[in-house]
C-alpha cells in the first residue's frame, strides 16, 4: 500500500493529509480553517468519503481548532491521546512551558485562549501503540511527549513520520530543528527522539514549516548525551 504525505499550511500551524486506502487528516488548524483543508481535499482528489480518521497530536489550539466543524462535516472519528484529551473536551491549551523569554511573553497570550463547542468526546484514546491498517493507511502512532504530556506522532513505514511541535524550525519556522520554545518536560522530550530513532525515522513533518531531515538533530542528541554522561562522571 503506498503512502502519501501532502502539508496543508494553515496560517501557521500544518495540517496533514496522510493517504493510503483512505485518508487520515492529522492536525487540523486553528477555529475556522476547516474551508483550507477542504480545498487542498479538493486539489488532491480526495472525497470527504475518503477520511477515516482525524489524529491530533497534541492539545494546543493551533492544532485541533478546528475538528469540531470537521468531525460533524466528515462525521469520522477522531483520536488524541488520553493526557491531551482533556484539553479539546474543555476547549483550552495544554500547559504552556517557556524555554526562554520570547517564549515567556507568548505565553501570556497563547495560555489563555478558548475555543467553543458543544459536548466534544475524542473517540479514540491513545495510551500506546495504535495500528491505522483499520483506517486505510500503513503506519502506526506512538505517544512522543515532551511539547505536551500527550503529544503523539504518526509513525509511517517509508522512514517518515508526523510529529506534531515535538521538534520545529528556529527563526519562524525557516532556520535549524530543535526542541520547540514550549516544553513540558525535556527528559521525556529527548526519550522521543531517540524512539524516533528506534523506529528508522530519518524525515519528519513538524506542525509548523517545512519537513525536516532527522540526522542532524539525532547527531545533537547524541551530543547532548555525552556531554551529560561526561558531566555525571566528573563530579564523582
Amino acid at each position: 500500500m503506498k503512502t502519501t504525505v501532502t502539508r496543508v499550511p494553515l496560517r501557521l500551524a500544518n495540517s496533514h493529509l496522510v493517504r493510503g486506502k483512505k485518508t487520515i487528516i492529522v492536525d487540523t488548524g486553528d477555529p475556522g480553517f476547516s474551508h483550507g483543508l477542504y480545498r487542498a481535499m479538493q486539489r488532491e482528489g480526495i472525497n470527504r468519503s475518503d477520511i477515516s480518521l482525524i489524529f491530533i497530536t497534541h492539545g494546543h489550539i493551533d492544532h485541533y481548532g478546528s475538528v469540531f466543524a470537521l468531525k460533524k462535516a466528515l462525521d469520522v472519528p477522531v483520536a488524541v491521546h488520553r493526557l491531551d484529551q482533556i484539553y479539546l473536551e474543555k476547549g483550552t491549551q495544554a500547559p504552556l512551558y517557556p524555554l526562554n523569554r520570547p517564549a515567556a511573553l507568548l505565553k501570556r497570550v497563547g495560555q489563555g485562549m478558548r475555543v467553543r463547542h458543544n459536548n466534544f468526546k475524542a473517540d479514540i484514546i491513545v495510551d500506546d501503540h495504535l495500528d491505522l491498517l483499520r483506517f486505510g493507511v500503513e503506519g502506526f502512532i506512538l505517544p512522543t511527549p515532551g511539547h505536551t504530556l500527550g503529544s503523539a506522532s504518526l509513525i509511517l513505514p517509508d522512514s517518515c513520520a508526523i510529529t506534531g511541535d515535538l521538534i520545529i524550525r528556529r527563526h519562524f519556522f525557516r532556520g535549524p530543528a530543535e526542541a520547540c520554545v514550549f516544553l513540558h518536560d525535556k527528559e521525556k522530550y529527548h526519550n522521543s527522539v531517540n524512539l524516533l530513532k528506534l523506529c528508522g525515522v530519518k524525515k519528519i513533518y513538524p506542525g509548523h514549516g517545512a519537513s525536516i531531515d532527522m540526522e542532524p538533530v539525532y547527531a545533537r542528541e547524541e551530543r547532548i548525551r555525552r556531554r551529560s554522561t561526561q558531566t555525571k562522571y566528573d563530579q564523582r
